[in-house]
């Protein structure tokens, strides 16, 4: 679609916003497929010709939105790449610790922290007990 005056583009906005209403009517869910790609092509080139507040209220459209598609197609700006369906993050799993403390009649204390399975803590714990 080419627009040469203002007129013109004036008539071909009112075309393409028909055209936008029966591709919002013909849609099954509201929220159903986007925008086909030669309407965005038709908004865009009317915004060459007619303010871009006018082109966006006439198709219903959200002027950010436009403004965006506008930037895309003049190259100012690229399409973001899809972002991933799943991304995987694999960080090591903390070390459960374990704390042991044991005081003596006479009020000395001791307390063992470790992480291993199982340590041999039956000779230390013995040695405690039995020195004063």
């Amino acid at each position: 679609m080419l627009t040469t005056s203002h007129s013109s583009a004036e008539v071909a906005l009112q075309q393409l916003a028909e055209q936008f209403t029966h591709w919002r009517q013909s849609r099954r869910t509201p929220r159903g497929p986007r925008i086909p790609e030669a309407l965005w092509t038709d908004a865009v080139r009317l915004v060459q010709v007619l303010p871009r507040a006018q082109v966006a209220k006439a198709l219903g459209l959200k002027p950010h939105a436009l403004n965006r598609r506008c930037a895309v197609m003049d190259g100012t700006l690229r399409p973001s790449p899809p972002a991933p369906h799943f991304v995987e993050v694999a960080a090591p799993w903390p070390r459960a610790t374990t704390e042991v403390e044991i005081q003596r009649p006479d009020g000395t204390r001791l307390r063992i922290t470790y992480s291993e399975p199982a340590p041999t803590l039956v000779p230390v714990l013995q040695t405690f007990l039995e020195s004063r």
